[in-house]
């Protein structure tokens, strides 16, 4: 029809047809709408030479068009897979499969029918490693611009047994804002050794070119990652500015008093320690080699587990927790008691303390008789939860509680962490110290948490 427009002066559709004037002649034409055959036959018949002339000029115009749609149609449909394998696969963690699944490609049918099935083996032998490394190249160029890097390292096993090893890459950007990538993750074979796990992360290192970049190398307490990064990533060792007098302080610290105030309640005695070996910055990469620093964290999990192991009370009382969530979870009645009060049993998890924190609270906040209940349908004596008992929680949950919020705060990803462990750790000192005179069943608990954290 725009070809013909340029013979023809058309009028609106009326009772399904349509009419045109020619430009030439100024003879009228009708045809059914959607139809032009009247009008190229009267072209063709009284106005050949210009018909085939404009068919001539404007032979190349399908072709044209036709590849731009296929192109278009190919850019889109790759875009399509893209975003499927990115944002879905990736992103939210969606198995491959989704890519065969017929549900799925009937719902993108339905928002792109030009769209062409891929199978899941497109995906992982040509989009997967296309994407994979496309992303370490753009990785690579950002560290490029980076002057000084801490780095993250754990190893950890699945539930088939195999062994995985993962390094984070951490540094401020240009406008001091705290950035953190993904370094590398990778299978770990062999033998979960020091000089093992040492190899491994300076061949990650190497491949990205930046092991002269790290400043510092955080990592959990385990022995071999503490061997592993004994030296940091150089075999160098310089003790020789630490010296023992007989008060256990190192030569040159200074000892200053303070006035004690009444509402702070804190030590009247601080140390403070000079760290550097020389009259230059401590901080200076160029003098400096990589230091392996602990894991808050879990060091933080280590005293905590440590202040728990053996505590008078709580130890039974919490091993009731830990059977009772075990068992309510497999029970069809409690999860219907459960239902009808609008709360959950939380289970526990031996990598994480403050599981048990969470699962000792949820159960605080079912109360006696709702936990009674639930007791009941179990029908085992050992499960029975007296007074005492809640006593007990209620106490391991005001000493604990302090504990549980600045694990959570310290695993912030959009902030810098390193500044609340001073304040948290007196924090903590302080709580104990405060707390321990109100509490009637976990004194011993209270103790062994401050040694934990003395230590």
């Amino acid at each position: 029809m725009n070809f013909l427009k340029d013979f023809f002066e058309f009028a609106a559709p009326k009772d399904g047809k349509v009419s045109g004037k020619c430009k030439n002649c100024s003879k009228s034409y009708t045809d059914q709408v959607g139809s032009t055959g009247n009008f190229h036959k009267h072209l063709k018949r009284v106005h050949n030479d210009l018909y085939d002339k404009a068919k001539s000029s404007n032979s190349t115009t399908p072709i044209k068009d036709t590849n731009d749609i296929l192109e278009n149609s190919t850019n889109n449909n790759d875009k399509i897979n893209q975003a499927i394998l990115e944002e879905l696969i990736v992103k939210c963690n969606l198995p491959l499969s989704i890519a065969e699944s017929r549900g799925f490609r009937n719902f993108l049918k339905i928002l792109a029918p030009k769209w062409k099935p891929a199978s899941s083996r497109y995906y992982t032998k040509t989009l997967l490693p296309s994407l994979m490394k496309n992303t370490q190249d753009k990785i690579k160029n950002i560290l490029s611009n980076v002057k000084y890097l801490t780095i993250t390292i754990d190893a950890w096993t699945d539930k088939r047994g195999r062994s995985y090893i993962g390094i984070t890459g951490h540094f401020l950007d240009s406008h001091s804002v705290p950035q953190a990538l993904l370094l590398d993750f990778i299978r770990f074979k062999g033998a979960h050794t020091g000089e093992n796990i040492h190899n491994v992360t300076e061949q990650i290192l190497d491949k990205l070119e930046i092991k002269e970049k790290v400043f510092r190398i955080v990592t959990d307490n385990a022995a071999n990652m503490i061997k592993a990064y004994k030296f940091g990533l150089n075999v160098v060792e310089n003790d020789e500015h630490v010296s023992q007098d007989n008060n256990n302080q190192q030569e040159g610290d200074i000892s200053l008093d303070f006035i004690i105030d009444d509402d702070l309640k804190v030590s009247n005695e601080w140390t403070l320690i000079d760290w550097c070996n020389s009259s230059k910055d401590s901080i200076d990469k160029d003098d400096d080699t990589a230091i392996r620093m602990s894991c808050f964290a879990h060091t933080l999990q280590l005293s905590i587990r440590d202040g728990l192991k053996d505590a008078p009370y709580l130890s039974k009382s919490l091993s009731k927790c830990i059977k009772l969530a075990r068992r309510s979870h497999k029970s069809t009645k409690v999860a219907e008691i459960l239902e009808d009060v609008g709360k959950t049993i939380t289970r526990s998890n031996i990598t994480r303390w403050n599981s048990e924190y969470l699962l000792i609270k949820s159960l605080i906040a079912l109360g006696k008789a709702t936990v009674d209940d639930i007791t009941n349908l179990i029908d085992d004596s050992d499960l029975k939860f007296n007074n005492n008992d809640f006593i007990v929680l209620q106490e391991a949950i005001d000493i604990l509680e302090p504990f549980a919020d600045i694990t959570c705060r310290i695993q912030s990803e959009s902030i810098v962490t390193a500044s609340l462990v001073v304040p948290s750790i007196v924090h903590i000192i302080d709580h104990l110290k405060n707390i321990k005179p109100n509490i009637q069943c976990l004194k011993k608990m209270c103790t062994q948490l401050e040694n934990s954290i003395n230590i």
